[in-house]
């Protein structure tokens, strides 16, 4: 049924009047006429009762006419939020992140800045490592994740954007022999026990412990190898080993860990933006164009 049939229906109930409901619609009163005959012959009730030339509105048109606002009503509804839609206003964000990327407060501090410039733009959220992260993205079950440098091979359909820099600290326990120092080398750590994450090769936070420690001439000892940060520095606490990780992970404080500066010249640890380049979401336009600014 047209919904502008139902609107000049309501229109005349709300007037009980066919001549000023037909100039409140801007229309002839016969057409108004035939029309409400027709939407009457369609329903096979009588929506108005005519007698004594008063139009009321007959049970069947009464009820008729609470459903029909309802139904008008979800319609407008409809379109509002199909355009806010359009207009990026509303939806979901699927951001991927690996576990490093939330103790910084920048991303933290743009998806704030997000919900209080959009609150009818949810974020969904999922954490996993590089290559699940990068392959979600392709494929896309996420919209744009965030991932620790160094990355592989970048495909075509993908574009990566450095986001934030930070430093390298040493994470080690309370009563390590060298926990009181000020700063070390990472040669000075040479013969230590080390704790990593399961990153791909040539990609994620292990590429590049793997690199710092080439670059200090040695290989280390890596005797747990685990999914996220915050098991990492549980481990370092609990004595299994040592663990070089970006300084912002020292929002996790956790009993018997001390973090401490590095001497050697490492390069920053950099997060990356990595979305698909034909991109599909509106909501995601608005946090790059937020990013952007």
């Amino acid at each position: 049924m047209q919904f502008r049939l139902m609107r000049n229906f309501i229109t005349v109930a709300e007037e009980l009047h066919m001549h000023r409901a037909a100039e409140r619609l801007n229309m002839a009163q016969p057409a108004l006429s035939q029309q409400i005959k027709s939407l009457e012959q369609r329903l096979g009730v009588s929506l108005f009762s005519r007698a004594h030339r008063r139009l009321t509105l007959t049970p069947a048109g009464e009820a008729f006419l609470q459903k029909a606002r309802m139904a008008i009503e979800m319609a407008d509804q409809a379109v509002l939020e199909a355009r806010r839609t359009a207009r990026g206003e509303q939806g979901v964000l699927n951001l991927g992140y690996v576990s490093s990327a939330m103790f910084n407060e920048k991303l933290p501090a743009m998806l704030r800045q997000l919900r209080t410039r959009w609150p009818d733009i949810r974020v969904s959220l999922t954490t996993g490592d590089v290559q699940t992260l990068y392959e979600a993205v392709q494929n896309y079950r996420l919209d744009i994740a965030a991932i620790r440098a160094p990355l592989a091979a970048v495909p075509d359909e993908l574009v990566v954007r450095p986001f934030f820099s930070e430093k390298t600290r040493l994470a080690l326990w309370e009563q390590h022999p060298l926990a009181n120092a000020t700063a070390l080398t990472l040669a000075s750590l040479k013969n230590e026990n080390w704790i990593t994450l399961t990153d791909p090769d040539g990609m994620g936070l292990e590429q590049y412990f793997t690199d710092a420690c080439r670059q200090a001439g040695f290989q280390p000892k890596v005797v747990q190898k685990v999914s996220d940060v915050p098991t990492v520095i549980s481990l370092v606490s609990a004595g299994f080993g040592i663990a070089l990780l970006p300084a912002s992970v020292q929002a996790i404080r956790l009993n018997n860990v001390v973090y401490i500066d590095t001497l050697d010249r490492l390069v920053q640890s950099e997060l990356a933006l990595v979305y698909h380049r034909a991109i599909r979401s509106e909501v995601l336009k608005k946090f790059l164009g937020q990013i952007q600014e």
